[in-house]
């Protein structure tokens, strides 16, 4: 590993790590302000939400169906499942992992960085080190909004954390996946917009398998190939137990990524600038 390539790659995404981290921890912070508002008028929520288009969206962003359980805590998940929340997250991991291999072959200083006193493997591993450690701070920021939110604006019933945290280690298994198949994407490309709009569409088709396979039978068997698979909100919540399995699952996807990725950049040719 090269300090000075991680170090590099931090200073050039820091903004963008410090605006959607805390955009992240404001979003979580709206979303408990939000149920306190609601909080006093449950029966009025529970009529909403038997609205059929309202109730199917729901069960999706959340993996099962919330009513008969309107709490805050179970409510705080649709918070961690929010749209914004993964555009957040993914845009961040998509911006830092096809920066530094795609990105510096497109602006065509590839052939600068290559020679530095560092082996391929070393700006490999340099690279995810960063995309890591963002991953990591916009994948707890949402227990620390749900906390903060709650500290500013008391429930009338406090949310269970015990319950919620694993959904944040299991949202960090699920951005560590993407990031590796970011790094995959980008090791295999020479184009940085290529790049990201093969995993767009990716991430794209995946949410769709997810939102498909919530009414179409045909498409439920293949529903595994979707990564929000094995992001499932309400069922851990419900349960209290910890999702080992499909956190397995995740980071068995993106250490396959990551090393598939990482044994083609040490082999590929690098195109003149």
């Amino acid at each position: 590993m090269s300090r000075a390539v991680v170090l590099k790659t931090l200073r050039d995404a820091l903004p963008l790590v410090v605006v959607l981290t805390f955009a992240t921890v404001g979003l979580e912070m709206a979303i408990v302000r939000m149920l306190r508002e609601i909080g006093g008028d449950v029966e009025q929520l529970r009529r909403w939400l038997e609205l059929p288009l309202i109730r199917d969206l729901l069960r999706i962003a959340m993996g099962a169906d919330i009513l008969g359980d309107l709490t805050p805590t179970t409510m705080a998940t649709f918070g961690l499942g929010h749209p914004l929340l993964y555009a957040f997250a993914w845009t961040l991991l998509l911006t830092i992992g096809s920066g530094v291999i795609a990105g510096e072959i497109d602006r065509g200083t590839a052939d600068l960085l290559l020679t530095l006193p560092v082996s391929r493997a070393q700006i490999y591993v340099s690279t995810s080190v960063a995309w890591v450690v963002a991953a990591v701070l916009v994948s707890f920021a949402p227990m620390l909004g749900l906390w903060l939110g709650e500290r500013l604006c008391p429930l009338h019933e406090p949310l269970a954390l015990r319950r919620l945290w694993p959904l944040a280690v299991n949202f960090l298994a699920l951005n560590l996946s993407v990031g590796a198949v970011t790094m995959l994407v980008s090791s295999l490309v020479s184009r940085r917009g290529t790049a990201v709009g093969i995993l767009l569409a990716g991430l794209l088709a995946s949410d769709l398998m997810n939102f498909l396979s919530q009414f179409w039978e045909s498409v439920r068997p293949f529903s595994f190939l979707g990564f929000l698979h094995y992001y499932r909100l309400l069922p851990v919540v419900r349960s209290g137990e910890f999702p080992a399995g499909d956190i397995a699952v995740l980071l068995a996807i993106g250490l396959g990524a990551w090393s598939a990725g990482l044994w083609h950049f040490g082999r590929r040719d690098i195109p003149a600038a």
